[in-house]
């Protein structure tokens, strides 16, 4: 929509694409690792990184250079500062410094699953240790509503 409906962005439209892809896949698997590995703390923690202090500090509006030094270090290495510099370069310096920006999104989709497969794994071992808890016949013991007969 920005590229063609306002024309306030220029850029190949792929390379534009495909850094809002990972952008929004950081930001989303941060979140969703978060809230499978700590629950809805999780996810109400990776709402506040992302929302309260990712986009201040993020240089959106204005750029990081803007920031002091150290809070626009911060900004960048968090998913919407990243998602912003990645977006501009692509847009409107042909990709010159991607590199960075693409490195640490990548990096917070990766948390992101591996927290994810960490709460899987904890999972795991969590019902294997609720199988001890089976009856003689391999059937769970789950609980009968009165009116069902066994």
């Amino acid at each position: 929509m920005l590229q063609f409906g306002t024309h306030s962005i220029d850029g190949t439209y792929g390379l534009t694409a495909l850094g809002v892809i990972l952008g929004m896949t950081a930001m989303s698997t941060t979140l969703l690792g978060l809230q499978a590995f700590l629950g809805m703390g999780g996810f109400a923690l990776g709402g506040a990184l992302m929302m309260l202090l990712g986009n201040p500090l993020s240089g959106l509006a204005t750029g990081p250079h803007w920031l002091p030094d150290g809070w626009a270090t911060i900004g960048q290495l968090l998913p919407p500062g990243a998602s912003g510099s990645l977006l501009r370069t692509n847009a409107f310096f042909d990709g010159t410094g991607a590199g960075f920006p693409a490195l640490v999104l990548t990096a917070w989709g990766v948390i992101g699953v591996t927290c994810v497969l960490l709460a899987d794994r904890r999972g795991n071992r969590l019902s294997a240790s609720l199988s001890d808890a089976t009856d003689t016949t391999g059937a769970p013991d789950v609980p009968r509503p009165a009116f069902v007969s066994p």
